[in-house]
Formats: C-alpha cells, structure tokens, sequence
C-alpha cells in the first residue's frame, strides 16, 4: 500500500496500527493482533488453540520472540503510551526462537506444536499433534518438519502420534497402553455397532465421554452402542472426561488390573459365546 492509501485505511479505521510498520483489520483474530503487539509471533498453545486443537487448559498468551529480543511490551493497549511487557501480570509466555525468513504474525503448525515442548509437558504437545492429525491441520509429510524442529530426547512424541485419536483423553489412553504394550486400536470398526474410541485386545471397548457429556440425543445413542457391544460379547469400559482429567491414577489402575485378567482376550470358551450370541442377534432382528 502507498503511504496515502495506508494514512485513509487508518482514518477510516480499516486498518488498525498494532506496532511501527504492522496493521491489521478490525477483525483480525485478538491473540494474534496482541503478540504482534509484544513483539513476536503467536505460537505454541496459542496458536493450538486459534487452530481448534484439542488441549489443556492454558490461558497464557504465548509469543515468540527472536533470540536477540530486547525490550518487549504488554499485549494491551495501542502504540501510543505503551507499557513494557510483565509477563507475570500481562499473562504472557515468551519463548525464544529466531527462525529464518520474513517475520510473520504467528507460526505455523509445526513450529508452533515444536515450541510446546519447551514450556509444557510432552504429553500436551503429543495431544496437539494427534489432534492437528484427526483434524487434518497436520499432514503426515508436516511431521518431518516437526522432527527437525525437536531436540533428541523429544521426537519420541512424532513417532509415537496416532490420527486416530480425536480428544487429548483419547491420546492419555492410548499412551497407558502403548507403554503397556497392550494390543490396542483407535478409532477401530465393530460390525453392526460402528467407530469405538479404543479396542483394546479382542473385546474390551474403551469410550470416552467428552467435557459436559450428560444428556441428550449423543447420551442415548451412546447407550444404545453400549448395549449392542455387550449383547455381542464385548466389555465396555465407559469414563466420562472428569475420570481420566482428575482421577486418572484410580482410572488406569483399573483398566490396567481388567487386562491383567485378561478380560481384553475372548479365549476360547468367550469366542464360542461371542458365535452364540452373534446367532441370537440374527434371529432377533429376524424376529422383528
């Protein structure tokens, strides 16, 4: 834009100046307007969240910044009497990184997820990219780059991704049983029933309830899987989010303790149950 075009978008207010030499539209997303304001790009559990990423629970704004960063400043205000950044009180994560190119308002994917680790645990990145996978913001030819940005002891969590995960619930079971080495699949087909979350072994169903689940068309519908799964043999295990967000310890002690017992497997006298019961269900549905 020519300098006159830029001073009418600004008197009309079309555009907004964030910082010297950045602008934006009125509409622009808030978060990413506020990190230009202190000086870097969004990026880390920010930028999951812009994406619709499913995470934990992180209210801080996360920035970042080039590795020679001087002064920064608060992610409030215009750029007339701005106030330098506090980043207890402003809420505000700084992570520094330069990154070669041309500067820009937030990071992409990758990067972003790759900037996660540095300030949050490996399991809230590992939610991230199992999530930014089943929503296809993350493609597989994108992991390569997440690996490269990643220090040695953390590419563990890329190989370890899974697009069959839809919520960071799904994700913290899975790892229980992959560090188990139990047999298990996500988002696994079950004839005459569908899409469970995990099957685990041979018949045990693990569901997972999301946050404020209670009643509703879903709840019923949930109900109704519950009882073609037990008609046709399997074992559901049902959690509801609270269970595996806050009492996860108990939660898993028990999942774990029903595989030590092997309810995971039909063995032989289960499988010739699983054959009666298959029978029975067709002459009920012949019935009808």
């Amino acid at each position: 834009m020519s300098r006159r075009a830029l001073r009418a978008a600004l008197s009309e207010r079309k555009l907004v100046q964030v910082r010297e030499r950045w602008f934006a539209v009125p509409d622009a997303p808030v978060d990413v307007v506020r990190a230009v304001r202190v000086g870097g790009s969004l990026t880390a559990a920010s930028v999951a969240r812009l994406e619709g990423l499913w995470i934990r629970d992180d209210r801080q704004l996360h920035v970042r910044v080039p590795s020679t960063a001087g002064r920064l400043w608060s992610p409030e205000g215009s750029t007339e009497g701005r106030v330098p950044l506090d980043r207890a009180k402003h809420g505000v994560c700084i992570h520094y990184r330069t990154v070669p190119g041309r500067p820009t308002a937030r990071d992409g994917v990758a990067l972003a997820i790759a900037e996660m680790t540095s300030c949050a645990p490996l399991l809230d990145a590992q939610i991230a990219i199992d999530s930014a996978l089943s929503l296809g913001t993350l493609k597989i030819d994108d992991l390569d780059e997440l690996r490269g940005r990643l220090g040695p002891s953390r590419r563990r969590i890329v190989d370890r991704a899974d697009a069959g995960c839809q919520s960071g619930t799904e994700t913290i079971v899975r790892l229980l049983l992959r560090g188990r080495r139990v047999p298990h699949r996500t988002q696994a087909q079950i004839a005459g029933v569908g899409r469970v979350d995990v099957l685990v072994g041979d018949r045990l169903v693990v569901e997972i309830d999301g946050e404020g689940f209670h009643t509703g068309p879903e709840f019923e519908r949930d109900r109704r899987r519950d009882f073609e799964l037990t008609m046709r043999g399997y074992l559901v295990f049902r959690l509801s989010y609270s269970m595996v967000m806050g009492e996860w310890d108990a939660v898993s002690k028990g999942l774990l303790a029903l595989i030590a017992r092997g309810e995971h497997r039909w063995g032989a006298r289960a499988s010739r149950h699983e054959r009666d019961v298959r029978v029975s269900l067709a002459r009920r549905h012949m019935d009808v």
